[in-house]
């Protein structure tokens, strides 16, 4: 036996003297646990533990696995009464790998509590990889949960050699065209928001507002759209302010999260276009424009949870 392969005991909670049985990882490190919370956890461990022991086999009985102990910790953990922590997982592949040890032995009871964990752990850096796992696992919310998340992902729906990498390419196509499709839709719903502002609180705020108030820029209405602004009716907005919407728009059809909002390189070129208004320029543009975005970010926001990911 090699000296990565030596016999050695798990930390705690799994080197109890008391044991009754030993689990073996595939890389030496023996598990001390109880039958009863095996069996209570794993219909596997269940009838293994039914079957005969032969009078040449020691008192405390060794199950040789074929997991690795960094797999069946964690995967044991979740398994055992007041343990008092939850474990933690190396990498995305590691999480993944407990998720199919928690299949294998039929571990049903911990299956949504890894995934929980998951969430917790990677969602916010892995959000497709959490998708590939929920859908794999059968988790519908928190596919839901990461398809949200990866709307963050800027050319999510153009093709992406990172795909097979995050753990997507083992999903079905099924699968991925949800993902797209939500994607796609979410995009939709967001660039709609800035079309008509209907959304607008109607507030002697709003209808002050210089977009839609400037003596200077706003008066030539010639070529421009009129737009429902709150509850007031259609008014001519500004033409930097209707660039604004437009490009904007066209940013979330691409991205439809609202950080596309607080990133956007539209808004900065409306300030800048704004200062060349004289009228636009002395009201302190900057502050409506400011008070406008997160009214828009909030609404976008509603327009995106209104979107559910297909079944």
């Amino acid at each position: 036996m090699s000296e990565i392969q030596k016999k050695s005991t798990a930390r705690a909670p799994f080197n109890n003297p008391d044991h009754d049985i030993v689990l073996r990882s595939v890389d030496g490190v023996d598990f001390h646990n109880f039958k009863l919370i095996l069996s209570l956890v794993s219909p596997i461990f269940k009838d293994m533990f039914t079957l005969p022991q032969h009078e040449s086999e020691p008192a405390v009985p060794v199950i040789p696995v074929a997991e690795h102990s960094t797999i069946l910790y964690p995967l044991l953990l979740l398994s055992y009464p007041a343990s008092g922590a939850d474990p933690t997982f190396g990498t995305i592949d590691d999480a993944r790998a407990v998720v199919e040890a928690a299949q294998k032995y039929e571990m049903d009871a911990i299956l949504y509590r890894i995934g929980d964990l998951i969430v917790a752990h990677f969602l916010l850096a892995r959000p497709l990889d959490v998708y590939a796992i929920s859908c794999l696992t059968g988790w519908k919310h928190h596919a839901r949960t990461a398809a949200s998340r990866s709307l963050e992902i800027e050319g999510l729906v153009r093709p992406n050699s990172g795909f097979a990498a995050s753990g997507m390419g083992a999903i079905n196509a099924s699968d991925y065209q949800r993902l797209l499709t939500y994607h796609y839709e979410c995009g939709i719903a967001a660039q709609a928001v800035g079309k008509a502002l209907e959304w607008l609180p109607s507030t002697p705020e709003i209808s002050g507002m210089q977009m839609w108030g400037c003596i200077g820029c706003g008066r030539v209405a010639i070529g421009r759209r009129a737009i429902q602004i709150a509850s007031f009716g259609k008014w001519t907005v500004t033409p930097w302010f209707e660039e604004y919407l437009d490009a904007s728009g066209k940013e979330l059809a691409a991205r439809p999260c609202e950080r596309t909002l607080l990133e956007s390189a539209s808004y900065n070129r409306a300030i800048a276009k704004a200062r060349e208004c004289l009228f636009c320029r002395i009201v302190v543009v900057h502050h409506h424009l400011h008070t406008f975005r997160t009214f828009y970010i909030a609404e976008v926001r509603k327009a995106i949870e209104k979107v559910e990911l297909a079944p």
